[in-house]
């Protein structure tokens, strides 16, 4: 201090200068003492559309964006909407006919899906080229349907929190596919997945009219015929529909025609 009392202004510059260091400090030792390794996954949804799709699906948001969600809280499958082959070629799959489209189409879904059933092996119950089973109404005469066991692998626990992921990963796939509960379509019928490959060339009439007939899969129906006329609304939020799909002319068509013929 001066002989007045008051503090001299040489001192006044390094207090203020040390209060502004000692400021600056402060704040960033709040940002020291957070994690380093700042997560990239965000449990918000964020409505998304896929480039190849015209399904709006709600999936989380992630950084980097990987093929499969993996929150808990929302589960997800990124839609594929690969175009199938045409390989046309009969094979045996766990005994039973099955054209190479098919199968490949099996083998997209089964990747997508990522679980316990082996839907390219043992959980095909009924392939296509047959008429064996009554209750199909003539769907598997023909190629591109088959039938998948929804139970635990050697046993007969139903899997019903797989169902959903599964039917979601066979329609990306290119499948119109629904799940059919026990005694649905008669006393004693099995829980199963019935899978119809859209655009196959050898379906049968039945199994086209699934697709887009007035029942059909892309009318947002379940493909099983009513004596009412009435159909039933599909329990799994709708069709996929990809661009390979629009290119073939769906969905404005009543049915698949066959080859040489066109659509009515």
């Amino acid at each position: 201090m001066d002989k007045y009392g008051k503090i001299s202004r040489r001192f006044i510059a390094p207090v203020i200068l040390t209060l502004l260091i000692l400021s600056a400090c402060a704040k960033g030792t709040q940002e020291d003492f957070l994690p380093i390794n700042k997560p990239t996954m965000q449990r918000t949804a964020a409505l998304t559309k896929s480039s190849s799709s015209q399904e709006w699906t709600n999936t989380p948001t992630k950084t980097p964006q990987a093929f499969f969600a993996t929150s808990t809280e929302l589960p997800h499958i990124e839609l594929s909407c690969e175009k199938p082959s045409d390989d046309y070629k009969r094979i045996e799959i766990n005994g039973y006919e099955l054209n190479q489209r098919t199968f490949e189409m099996l083998q997209l879904a089964q990747i997508l899906y990522d679980g316990i059933i082996t839907i390219t092996g043992d959980a095909i119950t009924q392939g296509s080229y047959t008429s064996a089973v009554e209750a199909s109404f003539g769907t598997h005469v023909g190629g591109g349907v088959v039938d998948l066991s929804v139970m635990a692998p050697g046993t007969y626990t139903i899997l019903y929190e797989d169902i959903d992921p599964l039917i979601k990963a066979l329609r990306s796939a290119g499948f119109a596919a629904w799940y059919r509960d026990l005694d649905e379509l008669y006393d004693g019928s099995p829980a199963h997945i019935h899978a119809v490959a859209i655009g196959d060339r050898e379906l049968s009439l039945a199994a086209r009219e699934q697709l887009a007939g007035p029942f059909g899969y892309f009318w947002g129906y379940n493909g099983l015929p009513t004596t009412d006329k009435k159909p039933g609304r599909d329990p799994h939020s709708g069709p996929v529909l990809c661009d390979w799909m629009l290119e073939k002319g769906y969905p404005n068509k009543t049915a698949t025609p066959p080859p040489g013929e066109t659509a009515p």
